[in-house]
Protein backbone atom coordinates (compact mmCIF):
# COMPACT_ATOMS: atom_id res chain seq x y z
CA UNK A 1 0.00 0.00 0.00
CA UNK A 2 1.20 3.95 -0.84
CA UNK A 3 1.90 6.24 2.13
CA UNK A 4 2.51 9.97 1.96
CA UNK A 5 4.49 10.69 4.44
CA UNK A 6 5.11 14.56 5.78
CA UNK A 7 7.85 15.53 7.78
CA UNK A 8 8.19 19.88 7.97
CA UNK A 9 8.06 21.22 4.85
CA UNK A 10 9.35 17.47 3.32
CA UNK A 11 7.19 14.83 1.71
CA UNK A 12 7.27 11.41 0.06
CA UNK A 13 5.62 8.29 -0.90
CA UNK A 14 6.25 5.73 -0.25
CA UNK A 15 5.28 2.05 -0.32
CA UNK A 16 4.81 -0.04 2.38
CA UNK A 17 3.59 -3.50 3.97
CA UNK A 18 0.67 -3.56 5.72
CA UNK A 19 2.56 -6.27 8.48
CA UNK A 20 5.51 -3.75 8.96
CA UNK A 21 5.76 -2.71 11.77
CA UNK A 22 5.73 1.19 12.41
CA UNK A 23 9.09 1.47 13.82
CA UNK A 24 9.96 0.10 9.86
CA UNK A 25 9.10 3.39 8.81
CA UNK A 26 11.72 5.62 9.93
CA UNK A 27 14.35 3.11 8.07
CA UNK A 28 12.79 3.58 4.48
CA UNK A 29 12.84 7.45 4.48
CA UNK A 30 15.64 8.85 2.70
CA UNK A 31 17.63 11.10 4.63
CA UNK A 32 16.72 13.91 2.46
CA UNK A 33 12.89 13.84 4.01
CA UNK A 34 14.58 13.77 7.73
CA UNK A 35 16.72 16.61 6.57
CA UNK A 36 18.76 15.86 10.65
CA UNK A 37 15.73 15.04 12.41
CA UNK A 38 14.96 12.17 14.26
CA UNK A 39 11.04 10.65 14.13
CA UNK A 40 9.54 10.59 17.10
CA UNK A 41 5.70 9.70 16.19
CA UNK A 42 3.20 9.41 13.35
CA UNK A 43 0.10 11.16 13.21
CA UNK A 44 -2.84 10.68 11.29
CA UNK A 45 -7.21 9.93 10.61
CA UNK A 46 -9.52 12.12 11.72
CA UNK A 47 -9.56 12.73 13.99
CA UNK A 48 -5.59 12.62 14.15
CA UNK A 49 -4.52 9.44 16.35
CA UNK A 50 -0.80 9.32 16.90
CA UNK A 51 1.53 6.41 17.47
CA UNK A 52 5.20 5.90 18.80
CA UNK A 53 7.75 5.92 16.06
CA UNK A 54 9.30 3.08 17.71
CA UNK A 55 6.18 0.93 18.17
CA UNK A 56 6.24 -2.89 17.43
CA UNK A 57 2.51 -2.67 16.41
CA UNK A 58 2.20 -3.38 12.79
CA UNK A 59 0.73 -0.35 10.07
CA UNK A 60 -2.69 -2.64 10.06
CA UNK A 61 -2.91 -2.78 13.93
CA UNK A 62 -2.62 1.06 14.40
CA UNK A 63 -5.64 1.23 11.47
CA UNK A 64 -2.76 2.93 8.88
CA UNK A 65 -4.86 2.16 5.71
CA UNK A 66 -3.47 2.45 1.89
CA UNK A 67 -3.13 5.75 0.44
CA UNK A 68 -3.12 7.49 4.22
CA UNK A 69 -1.17 10.44 4.91
CA UNK A 70 0.79 10.91 7.70
CA UNK A 71 2.67 13.73 9.75
CA UNK A 72 5.74 12.83 11.52
CA UNK A 73 6.64 14.64 14.42
CA UNK A 74 10.00 15.14 14.73
CA UNK A 75 13.25 16.28 16.53
CA UNK A 76 16.08 18.07 15.68
CA UNK A 77 19.95 17.72 15.33
CA UNK A 78 20.14 21.20 14.99
CA UNK A 79 17.80 24.29 15.26
CA UNK A 80 14.80 22.90 17.06
CA UNK A 81 11.70 22.74 15.44
CA UNK A 82 10.16 25.29 18.24
CA UNK A 83 12.63 28.14 16.81
CA UNK A 84 11.94 27.71 13.60
CA UNK A 85 8.68 27.49 13.86
CA UNK A 86 8.19 30.39 16.38
CA UNK A 87 10.21 32.11 13.21
CA UNK A 88 7.87 31.52 10.77
CA UNK A 89 5.08 32.67 12.81
CA UNK A 90 6.54 35.84 13.58
CA UNK A 91 7.79 36.58 9.81
CA UNK A 92 4.11 35.76 9.12
CA UNK A 93 2.90 38.30 11.62
CA UNK A 94 5.46 41.08 10.27
CA UNK A 95 4.23 40.28 6.91
CA UNK A 96 0.40 40.91 7.55
CA UNK A 97 1.29 43.87 9.92
CA UNK A 98 3.50 45.36 6.90
CA UNK A 99 0.59 44.99 4.13
CA UNK A 100 -2.60 47.02 3.87
CA UNK A 101 -5.53 46.17 5.55
CA UNK A 102 -7.54 46.08 2.19
CA UNK A 103 -7.66 42.93 0.00
CA UNK A 104 -5.52 42.92 -3.01
CA UNK A 105 -5.10 40.39 -5.42
CA UNK A 106 -0.95 39.79 -4.51
CA UNK A 107 -2.02 38.95 -0.92
CA UNK A 108 -5.61 38.19 -0.11
CA UNK A 109 -4.90 36.43 3.52
CA UNK A 110 -5.05 39.64 5.99
CA UNK A 111 -5.26 40.52 9.44
CA UNK A 112 -7.27 42.70 11.72
CA UNK A 113 -4.91 43.92 14.61
CA UNK A 114 -3.78 40.85 14.20
CA UNK A 115 -6.52 38.99 15.70
CA UNK A 116 -8.93 38.12 13.37
CA UNK A 117 -7.36 35.27 10.98
CA UNK A 118 -9.49 35.83 7.31
CA UNK A 119 -9.37 35.37 3.37
CA UNK A 120 -11.40 37.79 0.75
CA UNK A 121 -13.83 35.79 -1.32
CA UNK A 122 -13.33 38.11 -3.94
CA UNK A 123 -16.05 36.17 -5.99
CA UNK A 124 -18.76 36.20 -2.75
CA UNK A 125 -17.56 39.96 -2.21
CA UNK A 126 -17.35 38.95 1.92
CA UNK A 127 -14.60 38.01 4.38
CA UNK A 128 -14.30 34.41 5.24
CA UNK A 129 -13.41 35.09 8.99
CA UNK A 130 -12.23 32.24 11.47
CA UNK A 131 -14.96 32.42 14.79
CA UNK A 132 -13.38 30.77 17.81
CA UNK A 133 -15.66 28.40 19.49
CA UNK A 134 -15.09 28.34 23.46
CA UNK A 135 -13.27 25.57 24.98
CA UNK A 136 -15.74 23.74 27.17
CA UNK A 137 -15.05 20.22 26.03
CA UNK A 138 -18.34 20.86 24.19
CA UNK A 139 -15.98 22.76 21.47
CA UNK A 140 -17.35 20.18 18.35
CA UNK A 141 -21.24 21.03 19.04
CA UNK A 142 -21.14 24.21 19.83
CA UNK A 143 -18.85 24.82 16.55
CA UNK A 144 -22.27 23.15 14.88
CA UNK A 145 -24.45 25.41 16.46
CA UNK A 146 -23.34 28.60 15.54
CA UNK A 147 -22.44 27.71 12.24
CA UNK A 148 -26.10 27.04 11.95
CA UNK A 149 -28.29 29.32 14.42
CA UNK A 150 -25.45 31.62 15.18
CA UNK A 151 -25.66 30.84 18.78
CA UNK A 152 -23.42 28.63 20.95
CA UNK A 153 -26.38 27.58 23.04
CA UNK A 154 -29.26 26.48 21.77
CA UNK A 155 -31.48 24.29 24.40
CA UNK A 156 -34.13 22.84 22.09
CA UNK A 157 -31.33 21.31 20.11
CA UNK A 158 -29.55 18.78 22.84
CA UNK A 159 -27.11 17.32 20.10
CA UNK A 160 -25.61 14.85 22.12
CA UNK A 161 -28.68 13.58 23.03
CA UNK A 162 -29.07 12.83 19.14
CA UNK A 163 -25.86 11.24 19.40
CA UNK A 164 -27.31 9.20 21.91
CA UNK A 165 -30.82 8.28 20.56
CA UNK A 166 -29.42 7.64 17.26
CA UNK A 167 -26.35 4.99 18.13
CA UNK A 168 -29.49 3.02 20.72
CA UNK A 169 -31.72 3.02 17.74
CA UNK A 170 -29.52 1.73 15.45
CA UNK A 171 -26.85 -1.01 16.73
CA UNK A 172 -26.10 -2.91 13.95
CA UNK A 173 -24.41 0.47 12.39
CA UNK A 174 -22.92 1.69 15.34
CA UNK A 175 -22.10 -1.53 17.12
CA UNK A 176 -19.29 -1.95 19.91
CA UNK A 177 -16.19 -2.99 16.95
CA UNK A 178 -17.10 0.73 15.71
CA UNK A 179 -17.70 2.69 19.10
CA UNK A 180 -15.02 0.72 21.04
CA UNK A 181 -17.01 0.47 23.76
CA UNK A 182 -20.63 -1.05 24.35
CA UNK A 183 -22.97 1.12 23.08
CA UNK A 184 -24.54 1.62 26.48
CA UNK A 185 -21.51 2.97 27.60
CA UNK A 186 -21.00 4.98 25.18
CA UNK A 187 -24.16 6.94 25.01
CA UNK A 188 -23.75 6.90 28.67
CA UNK A 189 -20.58 8.75 27.76
CA UNK A 190 -21.22 10.88 25.15
CA UNK A 191 -24.15 12.48 27.03
CA UNK A 192 -21.80 13.72 29.53
CA UNK A 193 -20.67 17.40 28.78
CA UNK A 194 -16.87 16.60 29.45
CA UNK A 195 -16.62 13.69 26.96
CA UNK A 196 -14.90 14.89 23.46
CA UNK A 197 -17.01 14.21 19.96
CA UNK A 198 -15.29 13.16 16.87
CA UNK A 199 -15.97 11.48 13.78
CA UNK A 200 -18.69 9.67 15.11
CA UNK A 201 -20.96 12.10 16.19
CA UNK A 202 -19.76 14.61 12.77
CA UNK A 203 -21.64 11.70 10.69
CA UNK A 204 -24.63 11.30 12.66
CA UNK A 205 -25.23 14.83 13.22
CA UNK A 206 -24.73 15.76 9.46
CA UNK A 207 -27.58 13.07 8.67
CA UNK A 208 -29.76 14.40 11.40
CA UNK A 209 -29.51 17.71 10.62
CA UNK A 210 -29.06 17.34 6.60
CA UNK A 211 -26.36 19.75 6.71
CA UNK A 212 -23.08 18.77 4.83
CA UNK A 213 -20.35 18.92 7.48
CA UNK A 214 -16.50 20.01 5.82
CA UNK A 215 -14.17 19.72 8.15
CA UNK A 216 -10.08 20.74 7.62
CA UNK A 217 -7.58 19.42 9.85
CA UNK A 218 -5.41 21.85 9.88
CA UNK A 219 -2.10 20.09 10.67
CA UNK A 220 -2.07 17.25 7.89
CA UNK A 221 -4.28 20.07 5.24
CA UNK A 222 -6.76 17.96 4.52
CA UNK A 223 -10.63 17.93 4.45
CA UNK A 224 -13.16 15.24 5.52
CA UNK A 225 -16.64 15.38 4.42
CA UNK A 226 -19.31 14.40 6.12
CA UNK A 227 -22.67 13.67 4.44
CA UNK A 228 -25.89 11.35 3.89
CA UNK A 229 -24.29 10.00 0.33
CA UNK A 230 -28.01 8.56 -0.33
CA UNK A 231 -29.79 11.71 0.27
CA UNK A 232 -27.09 14.89 -0.39
CA UNK A 233 -27.83 18.11 1.35
CA UNK A 234 -27.68 21.33 -0.72
CA UNK A 235 -26.80 23.21 2.77
CA UNK A 236 -22.92 22.91 4.22
CA UNK A 237 -20.68 24.13 6.83
CA UNK A 238 -17.45 24.61 7.36
CA UNK A 239 -15.59 23.39 11.00
CA UNK A 240 -11.72 23.46 11.25
CA UNK A 241 -9.85 21.37 14.28
CA UNK A 242 -6.41 21.95 15.69
CA UNK A 243 -5.91 18.56 17.11
CA UNK A 244 -8.34 19.05 20.27
CA UNK A 245 -10.38 21.47 19.22
CA UNK A 246 -12.62 22.53 16.41
CA UNK A 247 -13.92 26.05 15.54
CA UNK A 248 -16.48 27.07 12.22
CA UNK A 249 -15.77 29.47 9.30
CA UNK A 250 -18.19 31.57 8.69
CA UNK A 251 -18.48 34.25 5.45
CA UNK A 252 -19.40 38.40 6.93
CA UNK A 253 -19.60 41.51 4.82
CA UNK A 254 -17.38 43.31 7.46
CA UNK A 255 -13.91 42.52 9.19
CA UNK A 256 -14.61 42.43 12.89
CA UNK A 257 -14.88 40.90 16.34
CA UNK A 258 -18.30 41.33 16.55
CA UNK A 259 -20.17 38.66 15.40
CA UNK A 260 -23.20 40.31 13.73
CA UNK A 261 -24.42 39.41 10.48
CA UNK A 262 -22.21 36.36 10.40
CA UNK A 263 -23.12 33.41 8.27
CA UNK A 264 -22.08 30.00 8.88
CA UNK A 265 -23.75 28.14 6.47
CA UNK A 266 -24.54 28.07 2.95
CA UNK A 267 -26.46 26.35 0.23
CA UNK A 268 -23.87 28.27 -2.85
CA UNK A 269 -20.19 29.62 -3.68
CA UNK A 270 -19.04 26.36 -2.22
CA UNK A 271 -16.00 26.22 -4.57
CA UNK A 272 -15.32 29.72 -3.85
CA UNK A 273 -15.60 29.28 0.47
CA UNK A 274 -13.86 25.62 0.49
CA UNK A 275 -11.00 27.17 -1.97
CA UNK A 276 -10.49 30.34 0.59
CA UNK A 277 -10.58 27.99 3.78
CA UNK A 278 -7.74 26.00 2.07
CA UNK A 279 -5.76 29.20 1.61
CA UNK A 280 -7.01 30.17 5.62
CA UNK A 281 -5.93 26.80 6.75
CA UNK A 282 -2.59 27.20 5.44
CA UNK A 283 -2.00 30.53 6.95
CA UNK A 284 -3.14 28.65 10.26
CA UNK A 285 -0.63 26.04 9.75
CA UNK A 286 2.19 28.80 9.86
CA UNK A 287 0.64 30.25 12.43
CA UNK A 288 1.00 27.22 14.63
CA UNK A 289 -2.99 27.22 15.61
CA UNK A 290 -2.31 23.24 15.46
CA UNK A 291 -1.70 21.20 18.93
CA UNK A 292 1.00 18.48 18.72
CA UNK A 293 -1.54 15.63 20.81
CA UNK A 294 1.46 13.47 21.48
CA UNK A 295 3.87 16.07 23.40
CA UNK A 296 1.52 19.09 24.59
CA UNK A 297 1.04 19.71 27.95
CA UNK A 298 -2.15 19.56 29.71
CA UNK A 299 -3.68 20.74 33.67
CA UNK A 300 -6.28 18.92 35.39
CA UNK A 301 -8.71 21.52 35.88
CA UNK A 302 -9.72 19.54 39.11
CA UNK A 303 -6.82 18.46 40.82
CA UNK A 304 -4.03 20.36 39.08
CA UNK A 305 -1.64 18.03 37.56
CA UNK A 306 0.09 18.50 34.50
CA UNK A 307 0.16 15.63 31.94
CA UNK A 308 1.97 15.17 28.77
CA UNK A 309 -0.26 14.56 25.77
CA UNK A 310 -3.77 13.28 24.65
CA UNK A 311 -2.50 9.42 26.19
CA UNK A 312 -1.44 10.83 29.43
CA UNK A 313 -4.46 13.19 29.69
CA UNK A 314 -6.56 10.04 28.89
CA UNK A 315 -5.06 7.63 31.12
CA UNK A 316 -5.38 9.75 33.36
CA UNK A 317 -9.28 10.71 32.98
CA UNK A 318 -9.53 6.60 33.13
CA UNK A 319 -7.87 6.52 36.65
CA UNK A 320 -9.43 9.43 38.32
CA UNK A 321 -12.90 10.41 36.38
CA UNK A 322 -11.61 13.75 35.89
CA UNK A 323 -12.19 15.08 32.70
CA UNK A 324 -11.66 18.90 32.89
CA UNK A 325 -8.00 19.97 31.38
CA UNK A 326 -6.84 23.26 29.70
CA UNK A 327 -3.39 23.82 28.23
CA UNK A 328 -0.29 24.24 29.81
CA UNK A 329 1.36 27.39 27.84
Amino acid sequence: MKLKIKAGQNSAVLTADPAWKVRDLSSHLSGTLLDGQSITAYRYGFPSKSVAATSDISLQDAGIKANEQLVAETSSSGQSLADSTALNVANSITSSLSKSRGPTSEDKITTANDKIANVYIENVGEYLILRNVPDDNSCLFNAILYALTGSFKWPELNLRHIVAETIQGNPATYDEVVLGRPIDKYCEWIEKSESWGGAIELGILSDFLGVRINCFDVELGSMMVFQNEKDVPAKFIVLVYSGIHYDCFVTNSQLTETKTNDKGNWTTHELEILGSCDELVSLLQKRNYTTNTTTFRVRCLQCYEVLIGEMGASKHAESTGHYRFGEVN
